[in-house]
């Protein structure tokens, strides 16, 4: 049996009773579509992940990697699936069908990633970067780039990697030093980026690398950086694999977790022979690049989230069936199972609701970004583009903090057990740690939300979100049994708004100030949408739970979680609204030697 475990019932009722994704089926790109054929995409989706992905996880962990003479080595059963998972059409679900894709809604592949990563993080990432640098090309690349490598990327045949990070340009983009020299039609590329993952291995036949460097001459800062197609062997007459490229692995990272994942260092042109071709306009690279970027932040989000959603399942199996112990009432006679304990229960009951949670967050932005790009209406589509974009930080950072937070309570609930490689709660939370730092650190998502965000359009971001969590409160604070919980979350809403003008106002007189507490103030938004997203679900299930009988327990779980997390965050919540915008300077004037 593998490891990986899921509560299909939960993804299902977010899918269908929450947010009716078969509503997606209405607009035109994917009227071909149904209820019915989403639903099975899911359940076979699930299936693949069981039976394929999920068993990578053990053995990546076991054989892990080698590098030598230059080359990764990967377990030989990552070839196998990563060439299934493109053939069987998981690499580009939602992608055009021109190419290979299957045409499904975007916000499939979300779902289909939550269960991939859940099943074998180091696995997945590589068919994801793989799609990302794949609709990179499809994007922007010409008609000949398109046709030699995207259907190859979406088969399973080529894999792909985005590289940007450097020696000395990480989070600072600004600084690439990476050169691009014009040579006829192509360019010879030359420079070096490190932590660049999957960036060599040997799992598919080539690797298209998407990299940023600046085209010789070109201006300084972000506004002289391009994009360019660098394959690891170059294409023969007939598109296949030939000569290599000049791109040379120089070394994998040793980590804390992700142990099958090669996080890889790469030189470009040391021999002078790497070839790459522009991908876009010129000096349009980091625009060109931030579509991907923007996925792969989703996309963390959506791997702390489903680390946290297994580990979870591991906890609640274990305490079922743990003997240790006697019930503190003594409703039952002898040792009992841990799960009849107090603070096991609380422990339990914070993950569920956290879990259910971001998922429902990170579903819901997904389905958003679906009406953003296919609504016949612009302005829905600008409503929803606004909504999209003032998540992606949320989704970023909250549910990657909160992810690691879920997998350390998981293995609380195990005790000694759960810190021993018996299970595997300690793999998760190894790997799930890494998401907080991927695609820009979680401080810098808060400043992108508290700044850009706040700032762009006049705030057209921050109204638009506005407006839709204010129509739930519309349509709910007159609610019989959650109407008080509703107006509390309308009272949080209302602080933390007033929060966010103020830290407007100081971000323009006192930016070291406001920088101080801008993730803080990332956390009080992440809170206010999972308890929206909490108590939606909860008034969809209300009927349900108050009905008798055993078989209505999931639905009184919906409910439980949302009072539950409503009256132990909100209170944090608020608390934490003040302390963003308190005068104390300790963080700006404290001297540096006095740390």
């Amino acid at each position: 049996m593998t490891e990986f475990k899921i509560n299909q019932k939960d993804v299902f009722f977010i899918v269908n009773e929450q947010l009716d994704y078969g509503r997606l089926c209405e607009l035109e790109r994917y009227q071909g579509l149904n209820r019915k054929t989403l639903d099975m995409l899911v359940t076979e989706a699930i299936s693949f992940a069981r039976k394929a992905v999920a068993p990578l996880n053990e053995i990546g962990e076991e054989k892990g990697l080698t590098y030598e003479d230059g080359q990764v080595k990967c377990p030989q059963e990552f070839r196998e699936v990563f060439r299934r998972y493109g053939e069987n059409g998981w690499t580009a679900a939602a992608r055009d069908p021109e190419y290979g894709g299957q045409g499904f809604p975007n916000m499939m592949r979300i779902v289909i990633n939550d269960f991939m990563y859940g099943a074998c993080q180091s696995f997945n990432m590589a068919p994801s970067l793989t799609h990302g640098a794949a609709h990179l090309i499809e994007s922007f690349g010409s008609e000949e780039l398109k046709r030699a490598f995207v259907p190859r990327m979406y088969n399973g045949t080529f894999s792909g990697t985005m590289c940007l990070t450097e020696p000395d340009a990480g989070s600072n983009l600004a600084a690439i030093q990476t050169t691009a020299y014009p040579d006829g039609e192509c360019y010879r590329i030359k420079g070096n980026k490190i932590f660049i993952s999957w960036g060599d291995h040997d799992i598919a036949d080539n690797i298209v690398h998407l990299v940023l460097a600046r085209i010789d001459g070109a201006p300084e800062g972000v506004k002289g950086i391009s994009l360019f197609v660098v394959p690891k062997y170059r294409l023969d007459a007939d598109g296949n694999p030939g000569e290599p490229n000049d791109v040379a692995c120089t070394g994998i990272e040793e980590k804390l977790g992700l142990h099958s994942s090669p996080t890889a260092a790469l030189s470009f042109g040391a021999k002078d022979g790497c070839i790459g071709y522009l991908c876009g306009e010129a000096n349009r690279g980091l625009a060109h690049m931030f579509q991907m970027m923007n996925s792969a932040r989703i996309n963390t989000g959506v791997s702390g989230m489903t680390l946290g959603s297994t580990a979870y399942q591991h906890a609640l199996q274990y305490t079922k069936q743990r003997i240790q112990g006697r019930d503190p009432a003594k409703r039952k006679q002898g040792e009992v199972p841990i799960i009849n304990h107090p603070d096991i229960r609380r422990m339990l009951l914070k993950m569920k609701a956290t879990v259910d949670g971001m998922r429902s967050m990170i579903y819901t932005a997904a389905f958003w970004a679906d009406f953003a790009a296919e609504s016949p209406d612009p302005d829905t589509r600008d409503h929803y583009q606004a909504l999209t974009d003032f998540m992606t930080p949320i989704v970023k950072a909250y549910c990657s903090d909160m992810g690691f937070k879920v997998c350390e309570t998981a293995m609380q609930c195990l005790g000694g057990y759960g810190y021993c490689r018996d299970y595997p709660i300690e793999q998760y939370m190894r790997d799930a740690k890494i998401m907080s730092l991927y695609e820009g650190t979680n401080g810098i998502q808060g400043i992108d939300l508290m700044g850009r965000k706040m700032r762009v359009n006049e705030g057209a971001m921050f109204s638009a979100f506005s407006r839709e969590i204010q129509a739930f409160f519309e349509n709910h604070r007159g609610h019989a049994g959650l109407g008080s919980r509703v107006a509390d979350l309308e009272h949080a809403f209302a602080r933390v708004s007033e929060m966010a003008d103020q830290m407007r106002q100081r971000n323009q007189a006192d930016p070291l100030q406001w920088a101080s507490y801008t993730y803080p103030a990332l956390l009080c938004f992440g809170d206010l949408v999972m308890a929206w997203r909490l108590l939606d679900m909860a008034v969809i299930a209300w009927d349900r739970a108050e009905q008798k009988g055993k078989k209505n327990d999931f639905y009184r779980g919906k409910v439980a979680q949302a009072t539950y997390f409503v009256d132990t965050t909100l209170p944090h919540t608020m608390a934490r609204a003040g302390v963003c915008t308190r005068s104390g300077r300790e963080i700006v004037e404290m001297p540096e030697k006095a740390f």
